[in-house]
This record gives C-alpha cells, sequence and structure tokens, in this order.
C-alpha cells in the first residue's frame, strides 16, 4: 500500500479500533480520516485494528506496519482490553506494550507516541485489576508517551450507542469515540493541523 501523504498516523488497536461488525468508513480512523481531509491537514491514516487482539498479538504485527509504511510519525495504541477478557497477567501485557513502542522507536527514532487508557471491565481479580490500572500511566512517564483518557467511556455498556453485545460500539458510539479522538489530538493540538 502506498501512503498518500508524507506522514501517516497508524491506530494499532483491536476490535474497538478495527470497527466490530462496521463498515470500515464507520471505524473512528475512517471518520478522522474524512476529517483530516476537510481540515486540509494532509495525513494517511492507517487502521491497525484487528478484532481479538491483546498486545501480544498486535506486536506481533508491528514492525510489518513500519516496514511497508515507512512514514509513520504518530502512533496510537488503544489495547489491553482482550489482555483483560482473556485473563493476562498485567505484568505482561505491560512488557509488551513496551516492546511495541521501542519496535516502533526502532524504525522511527522520533515518533509520536499516545497510549490510551483501557478498562479491564471488571474482569481482573482486585489485585490484578490495581496493576492493569497502573500500567498505562507507568508506560507514560517511563516511555515518554502522551497518555489519553479512555475514549469509549460511556459508550460500552450503553445500548443506544453499542452493538447488540452490549460492548463494542454502533455506528453512533463509533462517531462519538472519533469525536472525542478529533478533540484530544487535533483541537488540543497533540497532532498538528497543518498541511505537511
Amino acid at each position: 500500500m502506498q501512503d498518500t501523504y508524507d506522514s501517516s498516523i497508524l491506530f494499532l488497536g483491536d476490535s474497538f479500533t478495527e470497527g466490530y461488525l462496521l463498515h470500515p468508513q464507520e471505524s473512528f480512523p475512517a471518520i478522522l480520516e474524512k476529517k483530516l481531509l476537510a481540515a486540509g491537514a494532509n495525513y494517511t491514516v492507517i487502521n491497525g485494528g484487528r478484532s481479538g487482539d491483546t498486545a501480544m498479538d498486535a506486536l506481533y504485527r508491528t514492525e510489518a506496519f513500519f516496514r511497508n509504511h515507512t512514514n509513520i510519525d504518530f502512533l496510537v495504541l488503544f489495547l489491553g482490553a482482550n489482555d483483560a477478557f482473556q485473563g493476562v497477567d498485567p505484568d505482561f501485557t505491560e512488557k509488551r506494550l513496551r516492546e511495541i513502542i521501542d519496535t516502533a522507536r526502532k524504525y522511527r527514532p522520533a515518533i509520536q507516541v499516545f497510549l490510551m487508557r483501557v478498562s479491564s471491565f471488571g474482569l481482573l481479580p482486585p489485585e490484578a485489576t490495581g496493576r492493569f490500572d497502573a500500567l498505562f500511566e507507568r508506560i507514560s512517564a517511563e516511555q515518554d508517551c502522551d497518555l489519553l483518557p479512555f475514549v469509549l467511556e460511556g459508550i460500552v455498556g450503553n445500548p443506544s450507542l453499542t452493538l447488540g453485545d452490549g460492548v463494542h460500539p454502533n455506528p453512533e458510539g463509533m462517531r462519538l469515540a472519533a469525536e472525542r479522538l478529533w478533540t484530544l489530538l487535533f483541537v488540543e493540538g497533540r497532532i498538528p493541523l497543518k498541511n505537511r
């Protein structure tokens, strides 16, 4: 795949990023790409979401993105939900997230990394829940990542904003998540809205 513009944004995640059971154009990366185009900000947006992925699964895929796209300047990590669903030890999840960041910086030393907090959804024992919740802030501080809030807060579990499973966003829930990310990343200036 050839990148359209000189700078790319990779959203690496699971079904929340992929847009589970939705049309590809209804995923939040696709919505953001349209908004960027309308704003005249020339970025290629890469949807690196894959349903079911844990941090380990995403790590296996990371290197290929950087081999195939030599201009990824921004990485947004939205991973951990499936680790919680599968009861993966938070220490293991943390190590894999750190390895993803290290891999990205091996290829693009100046890449800007954003790490999104993820809820454990009450699926882990109390002790593991505490470690899971703490890992995002620790990685952010120690690996110089910008920590983002969980953009699906109030969407997951809301029947009007999710599919029948009550977890995955429907088109309206995804639109709301995209609006929140638009504000966090572009309106607040974490990624510049400028012609590249």
